[in-house]
């Protein structure tokens, strides 16, 4: 494993992938306003949770029969020229991208596993920064400790963001791209 390497000061998400690449491969981190920060070790509830978000959203845009891709962990999404974020899963429609892409400019979902520890971030400053994104319509967080899935929807990207609580029973309509969801699958 090597040791990280000193970040430089207000680095731009460019800088920041650069640096990224030089890192321990077992280190996770974020961009948050120029300065890279460590991600928190991974819990296995966390880690099933993920895997929940990305099948469920895969054999959703299978069954819509979509040109649509989900990712779970590791690709970046910008959502600044000083943030950036790796979203538990990520949703993009329209041709695939190469295999050595590391940053999706253009995410449609979202879906983020939240906890205690990682609520203000979660419901702060990334929500901010998913929805200022123009092309994302909905970020999902899932609340594992609650048995909920709270639906941020922007249905445009100057419209009002709509946000619902959905339990158990509910589906959650992604649209765009045109797809249903039922909340049971991501819960797990």
């Amino acid at each position: 494993m090597s040791q990280a390497q000193a970040a430089p000061p207000r680095m731009t998400v460019e800088a920041f992938l650069r640096w990224y690449e030089e890192q321990a491969e077992t280190e996770r981190y974020e961009l948050e306003f120029g300065t890279p920060v460590l991600m928190a070790p991974e819990r296995l509830a966390h880690a099933a949770a993920k895997a929940h978000g990305w099948l469920a959203l895969r054999q959703a845009i299978d069954a819509a029969g979509l040109t649509c891709q989900a990712y779970i962990d590791g690709p970046m999404v910008r959502v600044a020229e000083d943030r950036a974020f790796q979203p538990d899963v990520v949703m993009r429609c329209g041709p695939p991208l190469p295999g050595d892409t590391v940053l999706i400019h253009d995410p449609l979902v979202v879906v983020e596993i939240g906890s205690p520890s990682t609520a203000r971030l979660d419901f702060g400053m990334k929500f901010d920064g998913y929805l200022s994104m123009p092309s994302l319509r909905h970020y999902l967080i899932v609340m594992l400790d609650r048995r909920r899935v709270i639906h941020h929807r922007r249905p445009a990207p100057d419209a009002v963001i709509e946000s619902r609580i959905l339990t158990q029973g509910d589906t959650i309509a992604l649209d765009p791209p045109g797809l249903a969801l039922p909340v049971a699958a991501l819960l797990g």
